[in-house]
Parts: structure tokens; C-alpha cells; sequence
């Protein structure tokens, strides 16, 4: 197959520029003479595509363009054409000569007419075919023609205007759309696709199938509810219809709707084929093949008009056709009875253009009212259709209650593409693992957070849980990050009626811990029921016996806990311990007697933690033409693969060239060394992140990121880990990564690090980063006690004396200072001496 179609949208292109077209629109060549689309063309092709016109073209197809005729850009079939004028030559470049020659002459026509519109830079509508009525051949040129092959993710303009939601909306915005149902006799213009034209007949065939409009209209009304069930689309019946010619006029309140439905019989198709075409927006107008027996089943419910309609309106939504055609999306180019309207890809499509049912919930002011959640409650299939998108939900609390919140983002990984020649493949996509979300519970006021979820990354699910003691309203909000695309999910409350007192830490549990220190932490107690009568941390070292020392309150909730000074060969374990006014004894963790806290006893020795933010001596090599390591911060948006923030928060990254469009790595490899380092200690460890996304292109999921260290400055290597080339790590997302160096190779200083990405399968869309390189290890150094401090209160006084004493007296071990096994005259004159010097 050539790509003349592409070569005749860069004529469109150039000469539509020239001849002052709007937006570069494709030239019209009613106003455009062909001597100018020639002239136009081997003039400024070359420098049209330096400037990324043709960026979204596959190089082919760009190729192909430069390589073709200027005869050949702008050969269409004549307007007054008859289906026997038809040629190959007015289709080549769609279609293959041999897929032409088994064509009716009436689709050859059609196809032809339609070629003819994208050559105009015409408007087309999308037609649904009838399985198994044409080939997967056809129904491919027939994309080409409606809107080419460069669509990444399926989706035409959405509506920017209706009658009743008035203009200036734009992606995410919910909308009202009108319908309605023009009288019989309404003319339906020739829109230059080939199937002709006529008056409306939709209500005599319809009446003949179901007797009476209120029969068949409830179908289309279901139609539209279930696409408001699922989107942020509202419908509303417009019993008016001025009777204007279809596919001609905006709609009006109280004299047309945004989308009216007609059905005449078309010319050319014969019975099946072409079941129904439909405009883009801003004319969403609908049109049936009448009388097609096609629609003569009308079991379960008329599923096959009801899918019909369906996808008819997906287009009038401005949504595209998607492969592959395997029964599971809606907006595939075969109708079928698989399903019952919209699947997951269409939700994901409908949202995205629309919102989701819930749409305008973006404050606490107009948050999604829950009301009263019971036990628990839940909503599904809602999303984050962008990187500004936030949805508030409001429950009402009758009392004293532990709320529970969980997110779970939703969508799973399928197969999803533009259409192609055999609408058998598409791009594995996992659309679980779009946004890293975030779950907040916030208080009665919209504003104070109680508690947040986000403990996890892209893919995964967040869980958080606060109490709320007061009865009144309260909300939960849901944030994505900063991607620019759609994420579905899931998110359920369950709620329990909470102990006397609720435990819980406020704040990081200290760990490592220096030896002979003392550490803080802050616990938060809240008095449900009950109050607090006692609160203790209980500690002890090496499975021994608890001990236990009160927490100081701090006011409110707050108290602070201090853990005691541990040695280096000390295994610290504690909780903390609650007693309320009626005797309820709460305990943090739970099971904290069992299954304690722990913490490291030990100093971390950072070597080097670099951030990105300066280059400390890496080092770029590799044999790739293009996409090799930069590093800065990123820049890409996050709409290719490649990530939109840094790793570890400082703003810089190492990125496979840090620029916005494609800057993915080609064709061989791209490495980072790190320079020489010390990583001596023996319990020395490395640690990093990583961004590995190879899911999209052709050749997905092909490519690891291979990570490997040395020793020996370099002299040889030792495979670290690889991320990839599939699997939960190869599909974007930033991933924390840490290894003891002993388990590998023997610590030296003579340590190197290197990441290496690579494209050197078939073609794949290959971004990785780096950030946050860290060397760090634990040491240990018993801190020497202080003999004058002989009790240990951090003072030396008089109390220090007399504890000696006491101790002497009574032949106690820790008063035989000479460790002689003697009690005399000379331990006396040791702690004196040491007494006078005092403490360090």
C-alpha cells in the first residue's frame, strides 16, 4: 500500500496555507486553483514540515509525501462523478488495487466520495457497518479518509457550544444536549459521501417495526441516559423541530435540538453495509439506513439499534473508531450484540471530553452529597479527567464515628489503538496506572485535613481513616497529580463506631536512634468516650521484660513519648499504653504488646545523595540516535511516556533527553556512569529512583532499564537489577529502589553506578529517569558512660555523692571502680577524681 492519502493532506496543508485558509485548514479546491496547490507545494513542503506540521505523521508517510507528484497530491474524483466513473486512481493510497477490485461499485463510490472530502478538507461523517458486510480492508480506508492514522488516543473535538449549556466549554465541562426528531419529509442533504441524499423517513420505518413513536423513542431515551449514567452529558427531549434541513443549523431551545435523528434509504449501499453515519461536533446530527433489515431483529431489547444509536452518538460526541475489534468498545467500526452500550474505553473516552456524572464537584461547596454513609457506602466509575481536576464528596456524620476511605484506581490494561488495516492490535495500556491518586478526609469546615492517602504509587490504591467525633458533614477529596490525562476509580467508606479512646502516632516514629540518646515522638490520643487517666510508653531491649515511663501531655490530643538512651547492641521494641476514666485500656500499635514498634540503634553515615540538581561527574555514552540522558527538570508534560516532576522532590532529574515532544530513545542505547565513590562501609547501601515507560508504540514492551555496579572504578560490572521490560515498573512512574552493596560485590571506594536504557527491539516509545543516587550506611559507637554522673540525670551534684556512697556502702558492683573485687579506699579516690573533671 502507498500513502498517497498522507501526501494529499500535505498539499491540503501547504496550499491551504497559501490561500489564507483558516487554522490551516485543508484546501478547498473551489477556491483554490490546482496551479497554485502545485506551485504551493514544491515550494514551501520541506519547510512546512521543518516546522512540525507533519509531526504526527509516521516518517513513511512524511517521506512519502516529499517522494510523490504534484498530479498525483491533487487527483480527485470530479464532483459530478457517477459510481461508474470511479477508478483505483481516485482511491490509491487507502485501499489496495486488488481490495478496490473486489468492491461493489456502489462502496467504491462511496469510499471515493468520501476520499474526495478529505482531500477537500470537507467534514465526513462516521459510518457503522453491519459485520462481516465489508472487509477489514475497507473499513480501514475508510478511516484513513475520515480522519487519517496519527490519533493517539481516539478522540475528535468534543461540543464547545449547545442550546442550553452556551458556549466557551471545553475538555472536562459537563453539557446539556438537546434532541430531537425532524417530521417525516425534512430533507437530508447530499453531504458528497456517496450515499445520497432524500427526506426524512425515520418515523414510517420505525412505526413499521414498533408500531408508534412511543414505542421506539424510550430506545433513544435510553440511549442517552445511559451516556449521562456514565459522563457528564445531560439530556434533554426537544419536543420542537422546525423542520430545517438536517446537518444545516445549530440547535435552538424550543426550535431544534443539538442532535436530530433522521433515517432516509442510501443510495449505493444496497441492504447492510453502511448501517448509519454521524457527524463530529458541532453537528451531531444522526442518520439511519431506513428500512435496512439489518434492524428487523429486534431481540434483547433491539440491541442491535440500540447499539447502533449508541456508537452513532459516540462520534456525535466527537469520539473516533478503536481497535481492535474484538467485541469489547463500543466505538469499534463493527456494530455487534457483545455488549450492551458504552465499555470502559468509551467511559475513559466520554469522561475525558465530558467529566464524569459527578462533574462540578470541584470545592466542598459543590461537593457530591452521600448523605448519611450508614455502615458504608460507596461510587464507582468516577474520575480525575486531567491534571486540574478535584472531586469533593460529602457524608453526613450522625455521631462519634471512625471513617474508613479507600481509593482504588480502576480502567485494567487492554489493547487500544486507531484503526488499522486489520483492526486486530493496538497498544497494551494499562489505564490503572494513569495518576498517582490521593485520598484527603477533611473536617466540617471544607478545610482542616484529618487525614490523607498517599502512601503508594501510580497503580496502587490508597487508604486512610479519621475520626469524627462531632455530628455534621465532612468531605473527602480526590487528587490525581500532574498528568495530563484521565484515571477511573473506585472510591468506598466504611464506617465504624470507634473505641473509648483512638491511638495513634503524630508523627514519624524515630528511627535510627543515636546510642545513648534519648528520642521523641508525638502520639495523638483521641478521648472519644472515655478520658485519659494514664498514658505510658511502654519499652524493652532484647525480648526482655516492659518497663514503662508516662507520656508528658502537650494539650488536646497530643502527648510526647520518650524513648530511654539504648546501646548499639540494644533491639529497642515499644508501644504506647492508654488507660481511660472507665477503664478501657488502648493500646498503639494494635496488638503493640505482641507485636511492637522497633527502631535502629545507630548514626547514618550519608557518602553522597545527589539530587540532580548539579552534575557531580556523571557521564553520558552510547551509540542511540537520539534520546540520550540530560539532566534538568521535566519538561515533557508527561503526555509520551516521560515523566512530568522529578523522583525525589527536589525538581531535577536525569531524563532520556529532557525536551517536550519525542525525545524518546531510538535506535541503540543511551548509558549514565556516575563517577568513583566511596561505598567502603561493609553494611553500605545504594539506593535510587527510577522512571521506566516503554508500553506504547509498535514494538511495546520490549526494552528494559538495565542498572549495574563496580567496584573496581569501572574495570568490570556487576547487574544491579533490571526494570522491565514489562511488568508494573515498565509503564511510568517514579520507583524507589535500595540494595545492600555487600549482597553484590565486595564495598570498596572505588564504587561506579551505571543506568543504561535502550531501543533496540522494534519501534517502542522508551523513556526512562534517574534521581536521588544516595550512598548511605548505619555505624554504631557506644557513647562511654559518665562515672561523676553516677545517677544518671544528667547533672553532677551532690545527689552524684551520695548515690556512690549508698553504692559503696552496700558493695553494689557499679560503686568497684578499681574492678578489683575489692570495696576500699582507692574506688573512693577514683570517683573523686573523676567527680572533680566533671562530664563531657
Amino acid at each position: 500500500m502507498t500513502y498517497r492519502t498522507h501526501a494529499r493532506y500535505g498539499c491540503a496543508l501547504v496550499a491551504g496555507l497559501a490561500c489564507s485558509v483558516a487554522q490551516a485548514q485543508f484546501l478547498d479546491h473551489a477556491t483554490c486553483a490546482e496551479d497554485t496547490c502545485v506551485e504551493e507545494f514544491t515550494q514551501g513542503l520541506e519547510k512546512e514540515i521543518e516546522r512540525q506540521l507533519f509531526a504526527w505523521l509516521p516518517q513513511e508517510h512524511q517521506e512519502a509525501i516529499l517522494e510523490a507528484s504534484p498530479a498525483e497530491l491533487c487527483d480527485r474524483l470530479p464532483d459530478d462523478a457517477e459510481p461508474a466513473d470511479v477508478t483505483y486512481s481516485h482511491v490509491a493510497g487507502y485501499i489496495s488495487e486488488a481490495g478496490f477490485n473486489a468492491m461493489p461499485i456502489g462502496r467504491r463510490f462511496i469510499l471515493a466520495s468520501v476520499v474526495r472530502l478529505a482531500i477537500d478538507g470537507r467534514p465526513a461523517p462516521v459510518f457503522c457497518f453491519e459485520p462481516g458486510s465489508i472487509t477489514e480492508e475497507e473499513a480501514y480506508a475508510f478511516s484513513l479518509a475520515f480522519h487519517g492514522d496519527g490519533t493517539r488516543f481516539q478522540q475528535n473535538n468534543r461540543w464547545n457550544s449547545t442550546a442550553l449549556s452556551g458556549g466557551g466549554l471545553s475538555q472536562g465541562d459537563p453539557t446539556i444536549i438537546t434532541y430531537s426528531f425532524p417530521a417525516d419529509g425534512t430533507f437530508i442533504p447530499n453531504l458528497g459521501f456517496g450515499l445520497g441524499s432524500g427526506p426524512n423517513t425515520l418515523h414510517a420505518w420505525l412505526n413499521g417495526i414498533y408500531g408508534s413513536q412511543a414505542v421506539w423513542q424510550p430506545l433513544f431515551d435510553g440511549v442517552f441516559e445511559r451516556w449521562s449514567d456514565l459522563t457528564g452529558l445531560s439530556y434533554v427531549y426537544e419536543p420542537n423541530d422546525d423542520g430545517s434541513n438536517m446537518n444545516t443549523g445549530a440547535g435552538v431551545a424550543g426550535v431544534r435540538g443539538d442532535v436530530r435523528i433522521g433515517a432516509f434509504n442510501f443510495a449505493n449501499d444496497g441492504n447492510g453495509g453502511v448501517l448509519a453515519y454521524n457527524n463530529f461536533p458541532q453537528d451531531g446530527d444522526m442518520v439511519f439506513d431506513a428500512f435496512d433489515t439489518f434492524y428487523n431483529n429486534t431481540g434483547a431489547g433491539s440491541l442491535r439499534f440500540r447499539n447502533v444509536a449508541s456508537h452513532e452518538h459516540g462520534h456525535g460526541l466527537g469520539m473516533l473508531h478503536v481497535c481492535p475489534a474484538n467485541g469489547t468498545k463500543l466505538m469499534e467500526p463493527f456494530v455487534s450484540t457483545g455488549y450492551d452500550g458504552p465499555q470502559i474505553d468509551d467511559i475513559l473516552n466520554g469522561q475525558r471530553h465530558y467529566g464524569d456524572p459527578n462533574e462540578g464537584n470541584d470545592t466542598a461547596a459543590t461537593a457530591t452529597a452521600l448523605g448519611n454513609p450508614g455502615f458504608g457506602t460507596s461510587v464507582n466509575q468516577m474520575s480525575i479527567d486531567d491534571n486540574n481536576d478535584i472531586d469533593y464528596y460529602s457524608i453526613d456524620i450522625p455521631g462519634p464515628r471512625q471513617v474508613f476511605a479507600q481509593l482504588t484506581p480502576t480502567g485494567g490494561e487492554y489493547q487500544q489503538g486507531s484503526q488499522t488495516a486489520s483492526c486486530n492490535s493496538g497498544t497494551l495500556t494499562n489505564y490503572s496506572a494513569v495518576h498517582d491518586l490521593t485520598i484527603d478526609l477533611i473536617d466540617s469546615d471544607g478545610v482542616t485535613v484529618l487525614a490523607t492517602g498517599n502512601d503508594t504509587g501510580v497503580g496502587e490504591g490508597e487508604l486512610t481513616s479519621a475520626v469524627m467525633i462531632d455530628p455534621g458533614t465532612y468531605y473527602a477529596r480526590v487528587r490525581g497529580d500532574s498528568t495530563n490525562s484521565i484515571q477511573l476509580y473506585n472510591l468506598g467508606f466504611v464506617v465504624l463506631t470507634p473505641a473509648p479512646l483512638i491511638l495513634d502516632a503524630a508523627g514519624e516514629i524515630p528511627s535510627p536512634v543515636s546510642p545513648g540518646e534519648t528520642a521523641d515522638f508525638d502520639v495523638r490520643i483521641i478521648e472519644v468516650s472515655q478520658t485519659v487517666v494514664s498514658a505510658n510508653l511502654r519499652y524493652r531491649t532484647d525480648g526482655g521484660a516492659y518497663a514503662s515511663t508516662p507520656l508528658v501531655p502537650q494539650g488536646g490530643e497530643l502527648y510526647t513519648a520518650t524513648l530511654p538512651a539504648f546501646a548499639c547492641d540494644d533491639n529497642p521494641e515499644f508501644y504506647i499504653e492508654a488507660t481511660g476514666s472507665s477503664g478501657y485500656v488502648g493500646i498503639f500499635p494494635e496488638d503493640g504488646d505482641t507485636s511492637p514498634l522497633t527502631t535502629v540503634v545507630g548514626v547514618e553515615d550519608v557518602v553522597i545523595n545527589d539530587d540532580a540538581e548539579t552534575n557531580i561527574g556523571w557521564t553520558v555514552s552510547g551509540n542511540a540516535s537520539d534520546g540520550h540522558w540530560s539532566r534538568g527538570v521535566p519538561v515533557g508534560g508527561g503526555d509520551r511516556g516521560d515523566p512530568a516532576a522529578d523522583g525525589d522532590g527536589s525538581g531535577a532529574a536525569w531524563l532520556t533527553d529532557n525536551v517536550d515532544g519525542n525525545s524518546d530513545v531510538d535506535s541503540g542505547t543511551t548509558t549514565m556512569t556516575s563517577p568513583t565513590l566511596d561505598a567502603s562501609h561493609p553494611e553500605a547501601l545504594i539506593e535510587y529512583w527510577t522512571w521506566l515507560s516503554n508500553d506504547t508504540g509498535t514494538g511495546a514492551g520490549g526494552d528494559p532499564l538495565v542498572v549495574e555496579i563496580s567496584n573496581n572504578n569501572g574495570g568490570s560490572w556487576t547487574q544491579l537489577e533490571v526494570i522491565g521490560p514489562d511488568g508494573p515498573q515498565a509503564s511510568g512512574g517514579w520507583f524507589f529502589s535500595s540494595f545492600r552493596i555487600a549482597d553484590f560485590i565486595t564495598p570498596t571506594n572505588q564504587f561506579r553506578i551505571r543506568f543504561t536504557a535502550s531501543d533496540t527491539g522494534t519501534a517502542s516509545v522508551v523513556e526512562a529517569g534517574v534521581d536521588g543516587v544516595t550512598i548511605r550506611a548505619f555505624a554504631c559507637e557506644d557513647v562511654a558512660d559518665c562515672v561523676a554522673d553516677f545517677n544518671d540525670d544528667g547533672e553532677v551534684n551532690f545527689f552524684d555523692v551520695q548515690e556512690f556512697l549508698g553504692a559503696f556502702s552496700a558493695n553494689d558492683q557499679s560503686a568497684d571502680l578499681i574492678d578489683d573485687d575489692v570495696f576500699n579506699f582507692f574506688d573512693v579516690q577514683e570517683f573523686l577524681g573523676l567527680f572533680a573533671a566533671g562530664c563531657p
